[in-house]
């Protein structure tokens, strides 16, 4: 089926035997039973998922964890200077922020930096390096979320006697032993995929170290997994088999209430879902880095001021609000140009668009057109990018090769997200360049989706209801299902913030339910939605927070069928 939005669903086909064989076997619905079998869920996925007080009992080890608590241990015991150097995302903010916190817990201080992503760009740099060591001389540097390709200030640092620890899961370039130096990136082995976010490495490193060299009476597991969760989710981590875990466990046993640093910005009142980290906290501490200020998340981590947690939390409102403003106005303008685009790669260029909101934006496209999704404006001298991606392209790999054929000046990130600096010469080269490498691993290319299979309202509703907080935690590699639902009219609508239309749709029997459909205003969805009055069938998704009564339900609409 063809839809407005140019992407075409099909049923997904599932042998009917083997959805009821499921279904017996686990005393489940037909319809999750369904949902299991087209993810391919194990059965040890499946038992977690209906048992959600599994307890976390698998751990990780990486082999560089040995030799990286023997640093940090003896910089410690000899009570060295100690700087912590993260990212401007919540991944890199949860990474620094439980690493000294931990060190804090041992009655021991060091530092932290979190560069500007206007002024100082993305990991470190000579500038930033040098600035820094003009204030304290450093003994020990641990880059988290960063520093796995910055092997001249790696170089740089150790001929300088710093010692250096890194904890990544981006792309490496090109790996190279620098003395001193411990790297723990599961990308470090070839052709070895992470799964992890830094967070995660950075839980189970502090896991080891508080364990086998020094144990803190304050080591808090809970709250360290409740961060390694939310980074998971927000840096679009595959949710699934172990992270999948790390996320049910570190939102479920942790009591959000006694972190009292977030009780401004997130609601205490319910329990956390995959989706309040995702589009409630996450944008708010992710606004800073976007807007210019980028210290004010950690700052809200660390303080203990009650005073001035206030009023950080305050003042990330407000520019999450301002987020917004200036999104609308850029996914707008930057829309129009991929109506004009007619290739299997969204690729969009514009001059003055403010580069910290380019990666939401990017992920806006792969939503609405199922295409991987470059976005770039002019910084300084140089072109700035932000690209998402669709399952199965990897955008770290392609980065990592286009550097190597000297088309970028910098590239970087994982299989989902990258990010890259070009002069705008490149700009056509690079554009040609992506779109050959997709067209050869994706030769019959067509955004394809699948729904699930064809509901009704009330069964949507009994699902929500009953089902759908077992499929938690949804996003990335395990998405919230889309279900078709036939003859449907729109009896009203409203914008929403110049960007999200509310809708009021009946069915039939003439039920009355609300919808919403995000980043749909100046689309031809959007436009379609808000102009048709005759029976229309949709690809719907059910708004993923915890259904107690019938006024919570409420419906996303993804498409319209032709």
């Amino acid at each position: 089926m063809k839809s407005y939005s140019g992407k075409s669903w099909k049923l997904y086909p599932i042998p009917e035997r083997l959805i009821q064989k499921k279904q017996q076997d686990y005393n489940i619905s037909y319809l999750l039973s369904k949902i299991f079998l087209q993810r391919e869920f194990s059965n040890d996925e499946i038992h977690n998922s209906l048992n959600k007080k599994n307890i976390l009992n698998k751990n990780y080890q990486d082999e560089d964890f040995i030799n990286a608590s023997y640093i940090l241990n003896e910089c410690i015991k000899q009570n060295k200077k100690i700087l912590i150097f993260g990212d401007y995302d919540v991944d890199g903010y949860s990474s620094t922020y439980l690493l000294y916190d931990y060190i804090q817990s041992l009655n021991k201080k060091c530092d932290f930096y979190i560069p500007d992503r206007i002024k100082d760009g993305y990991g470190p740099n000579m500038k930033i390096i040098k600035k820094l060591f003009s204030k304290k001389k450093y003994n020990l540097i641990i880059f988290v979320d960063c520093a796995s390709n910055s092997f001249k200030e790696l170089k740089y640092l150790n001929k300088i006697g710093v010692k250096i620890i890194v904890i990544d899961h981006h792309q490496i370039h090109e790996y190279n032993n620098i003395k001193n130096t411990i790297i723990i990136n599961p990308l470090k082995k070839y052709n070895n995929n992470s799964i992890f976010c830094a967070t995660t490495l950075v839980y189970y490193f502090i896991k080891y170290m508080n364990i086998n060299f020094r144990r803190s009476p304050k080591f808090n597991d809970n709250k360290y997994l409740f961060f390694a969760a939310i980074a998971t989710i927000c840096d679009q981590m595959p949710l699934r088999n172990l992270n999948r875990m790390i996320v049910n466990n570190g939102l479920n046993n942790f009591n959000i209430n006694n972190f009292f640093n977030f009780k401004k910005i997130i609601n205490f009142k319910k329990k956390l879902s995959s989706s309040d980290i995702a589009f409630n906290l996450g944008p708010i501490l992710n606004s800073a880095g976007r807007l210019g200020h980028s210290d004010l998340p950690i700052r809200l981590l660390t303080e203990a001021n009650t005073s001035n947690i206030n009023s950080i939390s305050e003042k990330l409102i407000d520019l999450n609000m301002k987020r917004k403003k200036i999104q609308s106005v850029s996914f707008n303008l930057l829309n129009k140009k991929v109506h004009d685009e007619d290739n299997k790669v969204i690729f969009i260029y514009e001059k003055n668009v403010n580069e910290g909101i380019l990666g939401i934006i990017a992920s806006s496209f792969v939503e609405l057109y199922g295409k991987p999704s470059f976005v770039m404006t002019k910084s300084n001298d140089v072109i700035k990018c932000s690209s998402r991606s669709v399952y199965g392209f990897n955008i770290g790999k392609i980065f990592n090769e286009a550097l190597s054929k000297n088309i970028l000046i910098t590239g970087g990130g994982h299989s989902m997200a990258g990010g890259c600096t070009l002069n705008i010469n490149k700009l056509n080269i690079l554009k040609k360049y992506i779109n050959n490498k997709f067209q050869k691993y994706f030769k019959n290319f067509e955004a394809k989706n699948y729904y699930v299979s064809e509901q009704n309202i009330d069964s949507l509703r009994t699902f929500a209801k009953v089902d759908l907080q077992k499929l938690e935690p949804l996003g990335n590699n395990n998405t919230n299902p889309f279900f078709l639902i036939r003859k449907n009219k729109i009896i009203k609508f409203k914008i929403i913030n110049n960007l999200h239309l509310q809708i009021l749709i009946q069915n039939n029997f003439k039920k009355k339910y609300l919808c919403f459909v995000f980043n749909a205003v100046g689309t031809k969805l959007g436009d379609f939605l808000m102009n048709y009055r005759k029976n229309i069938d949709l690809i719907v998704q059910i708004n993923n927070k915890i259904i107690q009564k019938n006024s919570d339900f409420n419906l996303i609409v993804k498409d319209a069928i032709l």
